[in-house]
């Protein structure tokens, strides 16, 4: 079998002795480029310096050939097509038991070295994007690696714990790059990075003391690297705010992240089972950096909407629309803290 033919293809019509019957004025103009000024019809094919190894792969097999050839610094696809005189076909040749013999072939050219050419420029900006993103990632671990050095130093636990947040929200920031790093895609899994930052945060941030689990429920969602990067961050300060001041006066719990992929858009839960919110709890009024940030970054980047709620401790929602759809529409809600972000 052979690919399909196109407008842009060269064809020539060689004989069973090698003798070029008819080429076209594109396949004429391929020619020149490799240094046949002169026309090549009634030329022998068995005389060019090129490779004709198709003709005559064809013509011994009575059947289709097609393949890639390198003619100096030009790509070319050549498909050979066996001709067959309509008085014998269906006719077999006795001596073989096989397909009549062939009277000619037709020679068809494609040139290909423009996109060949585009794939290759396409491959080298892929990998030097793959190495910026290796590199952003390293950069991130160094600055990371410097503030936590200085939080060891300082003598002041509230300025130790601003690093300590300033730490783990560059750290969130650095494994979205380095996913992008090991994958050419720029797509990433939503579910993969937030398994890496639920590392980062028992790692980071939790109290050996404290007997705290954490569970990532859902499935895949796959996100660009921009919404990917703003999904890590507010994962980040909402498991952060929740290890913080859910926890004060308990020694145990469980924080869930879930993730639900509703086609149009994805809604990323943080529940917990701490000591819920405080009475009369507003955002706006009583809420820290982190909840602030949050709020910033699903109202500008995701279009969506962030809500919180108390329940059997405290439950954190954001919805947002998938990358190109459009932006959520506000809903009435009776959560006790609801903040509507879109438009």
């Amino acid at each position: 079998m052979i690919g399909p033919l196109g407008e842009h293809d060269g064809p020539l019509v060689v004989d069973k002795h090698g003798s070029i019957l008819y080429i076209s004025s594109i396949a004429e103009n391929l020619y020149r480029k490799l240094g046949f000024t002169q026309s090549l019809l009634h030329s022998r094919i068995a005389d060019l310096t090129t490779d004709e190894s198709v003709f005559f792969k064809s013509l011994e097999a009575g059947a289709c050939v097609e393949q890639l050839v390198q003619e100096g610094n030009l790509s070319w696809v050549k498909k050979a097509i066996p001709l067959i005189a309509a008085s014998r076909r269906g006719l077999c040749d006795p001596s073989t038991g096989g397909s009549p013999e062939s009277d000619g072939v037709m020679v068809v050219i494609h040139d290909i070295t423009e996109e060949r050419q585009k794939e290759q420029e396409l491959r080298i900006k892929s990998a030097m994007i793959q190495e910026i993103h290796h590199r952003v990632k390293n950069n991130l671990q160094t600055i990371a690696a410097l503030l936590r050095l200085q939080a060891r130093r300082t003598g002041s636990p509230d300025v130790s714990e601003i690093l300590q947040q300033t730490i783990s929200r560059i750290l969130s920031i650095a494994v979205v790059h380095e996913f992008l790093s090991h994958d050419e895609s720029s797509i990433i899994d939503l579910k993969e990075v937030c398994q890496r930052i639920l590392n980062e945060v028992t790692q980071g941030i939790l109290d050996p003391e404290k007997n705290i689990k954490f569970s990532l429920i859902g499935e895949s969602a796959y996100l660009p690297a921009q919404q990917a990067t703003s999904c890590a961050l507010i994962v980040n300060e909402l498991l952060q705010n929740a290890v913080e001041h859910g926890y004060g006066s308990k020694s145990e719990g469980t924080i869930e992240v879930r993730l639900r992929d509703l086609g149009d858009e994805l809604t990323v839960e943080i529940v917990d089972d701490g000591q819920g919110l405080p009475a009369n709890f507003s955002i706006a009024e009583g809420g820290n950096l982190g909840l602030q940030i949050v709020q910033t970054l699903v109202r500008d980047d995701l279009k969506g909407q962030f809500r919180l709620s108390n329940g059997n401790g405290v439950r954190a929602v954001v919805t947002f629309p998938k990358s190109g759809r459009k932006p959520l529409a506000p809903a009435g809600s009776q959560q006790s803290e609801t903040s509507r972000i879109g438009v």
